[in-house]
């Protein structure tokens, strides 16, 4: 499975990705919300589509909610889980199509355990 990260921290980016990867999945990361939905295009056009974004809802520059309108005005199938400290947004980001929300902070259990719902899902 590969997965977008797209975060404004960079600790929380770097860490996300080598436990991610520890678990078998190839990961890459974006800075920030014009980086993501860049790399996000890029993807699509050189056939290797993200099969996960994994989006930061308070990032500098465009925030997530931004980002995921743009990523699914591109390809409305897109699989996002949204990641936030503001449990008040879990409700607007599940009716824009997320397929989930994790609460910051949350474990990296609540997390694998959450990916691999969210691709067991696709195969049924």
């Amino acid at each position: 499975m590969r997965i977008l990260l797209i975060d404004d921290e960079v600790e929380i980016l770097s860490l996300l990705k080598d436990t991610l990867e520890s678990f078998g999945y190839e990961v890459e990361m974006a800075l920030d919300g014009e980086m993501g939905v860049d790399m996000f295009k890029e993807s699509i056009n050189n056939g290797k589509k993200f099969d996960l974004l994994i989006i930061d809802y308070r990032m500098y520059g465009k925030d997530g909610l931004q980002v995921s309108k743009e990523v699914m005005d591109i390809d409305k199938n897109t699989k996002i889980l949204f990641a936030s400290a503001d449990p008040s947004i879990k409700k607007k980001v599940i009716e824009m199509g997320a397929v989930g929300f994790l609460l910051k902070p949350f474990t990296i259990r609540e997390l694998i355990d959450t990916i691999k719902n969210i691709s067991s899902r696709n195969k049924t």
